[in-house]
C-alpha cells in the first residue's frame, strides 16, 4: 500500500494525484496534517528524555510537494 502525503500549499498537486490514483484501492493520497508546532514552551516542564524530535518529518517534501511512503501489509 502507499499513502502520498501532499503538502497544503500544494492544492492543484492534491487533486492531480487524487484523479489519478481514483480507482486504486492500494494507494492513499492525504494533505499533510501538521501546519505549525503545537509545543509552545518548555517551562514547567522536567528535562528532555527524547533522543530526538518525534514529530519531525522524516522524508523532505524536495520541490515535488509530496511524498510517498510505502506501508506494509
Amino acid at each position: 500500500m502507499k499513502l502520498i502525503i501532499v503538502d497544503r500549499s500544494k492544492p492543484d498537486t492534491f487533486n492531480r494525484l487524487k484523479q489519478q490514483f481514483a480507482d486504486d484501492l492500494n494507494v492513499e493520497v492525504v494533505w499533510e496534517r501538521r501546519a505549525k508546532q503545537r509545543r509552545r514552551t518548555d517551562a514547567g516542564r522536567g528535562p528532555e528524555r527524547r533522543s530526538r524530535e518525534r514529530r519531525r518529518l522524516v522524508k523532505p517534501f524536495s520541490g515535488r510537494g509530496y511524498i510517498v511512503i510505502y506501508i506494509a501489509d
